[in-house]
């Protein structure tokens, strides 16, 4: 039998792309055809059938449009881990309608509406005798969520950081995961699991909560609810105690997600403490992870380094920029570029410390 040599370039490959911290483009259910046939291709002659050389491709996708559903407010409604569960399960059929609503009315815009991104290939796939169907469908419909730890407390009056709320933690998201499988098959398109960031979500649907059911101690005692699957950002733990709660729900994500810990300093002086963590995330299968550090700037003198104090340790003055990863975002001064919610979650974040494992 004759040896097939093929260069590894050739090679068809996954590559699970992220857009940002908590968007990604898994594996495109209409790439699979052309992804198989150049597998056959690669095999047969060592050539492809054609561009796309992944069913996960990297470039020109992009998340369609996310729905999130509130956790919390179903658990209100629902009482109990049984009828929570069943009343999610309709939420998330709800949400998949929604999604394919308005897919369907993006898609009946002409592509005069965004010229740029499909004169210029930015949206793979285009083909003007079928419209813009042709390029949205290698997209991501992503079903979001926000509060699970404030749901686990009204259902099992524990969150994800004890084991009972993380064993039930998981049966959540593995209905999130399997709904949005069928939906990506029966429907051939990209359903996929989103850890929504919440950027206003967090404080509105908090709003709308607290004006509904009052304020329930460790649910919404907090201006905010917590972003997707974290644990709450009060709760104080090492980082590597953090990650492995995190860790156990990653997984269930199709369409993004993060975890990240908080330092009380910068790491500058001690990079082997971040290789450590970041090693450790990585050992834990953590698909996006990050390290936030406080960053201020002096916008007198420009001095740059974690400002405990009021005023600059420079030239005194307190005129201070504070930069924090708030969502996702390494933004501006977080005290002026965020709803109050948002910023009330960054000033109760505890530091993650305790670096040796």
């Amino acid at each position: 039998m004759k040896k097939i040599i093929i260069k590894q370039e050739q090679l068809p490959t996954e590559i699970m792309s992220t857009m940002g911290c908590r968007t990604q483009n898994g594996a495109d259910i209409n790439a699979v055809e052309s992804f198989r046939k150049n597998i056959s291709q690669v095999i047969s002659n060592g050539t492809l059938y054609d561009d796309v050389t992944s069913a996960a491709r990297k470039d020109s996708r992009g998340n369609i449009c996310p729905v999130s559903i509130i956790l919390p407010t179903l658990a209100m409604e629902a009482k109990s881990p049984a009828a929570f569960i069943d009343l999610l399960s309709k939420k998330i059929e709800e949400a998949k309608d929604q999604l394919i609503e308005r897919f369907n009315w993006i898609c009946s815009q002409p592509a005069a509406a965004a010229k740029f991104m499909y004169e210029n290939g930015t949206m793979y796939g285009y083909k003007p005798e079928e419209g813009i169907r042709s390029a949205l469908k290698h997209g991501t419909l992503a079903i979001g969520q926000i509060g699970l730890a404030e749901a686990l407390q009204i259902l099992l009056k524990c969150d994800h950081t004890d084991p009972k709320g993380l064993e039930f933690a998981k049966i959540i998201e593995d209905l999130f995961k399997t709904k949005c499988a069928a939906f990506k098959k029966a429907y051939k398109l990209n359903f996929g699991v989103y850890y929504t960031p919440a950027e206003n979500l967090a404080y509105t649907s908090m709003k709308k909560f607290r004006e509904k059911y009052g304020v329930i101690p460790k649910v919404s005692d907090h201006d905010y609810f917590t972003n997707s699957i974290h644990v709450p950002v009060w709760h104080k733990l090492t980082p590597f105690e953090k990650i492995d709660i995190e860790s156990q729900l990653t997984g269930y994500s199709s369409a993004g997600c993060i975890t990240y810990v908080e330092l009380d300093a910068s790491v500058k002086n001690n990079i082997d403490a971040m290789e450590e963590l970041v090693n450790y995330a990585m050992d834990k299968d953590i698909p996006y992870f990050a390290v936030n550090v406080p960053i201020d700037t002096c916008q007198e003198c420009g001095y740059q380094d974690d400002i405990a104090a009021d005023i600059c340790p420079k030239c005194g003055s307190d005129d201070i920029q504070r930069l924090r990863r708030v969502t996702g975002y390494i933004t501006g001064n977080y005290t002026t570029a965020f709803n109050p919610g948002k910023q009330k979650e960054v000033e109760d974040r505890a530091k993650h410390n305790g670096i040796e494992a």
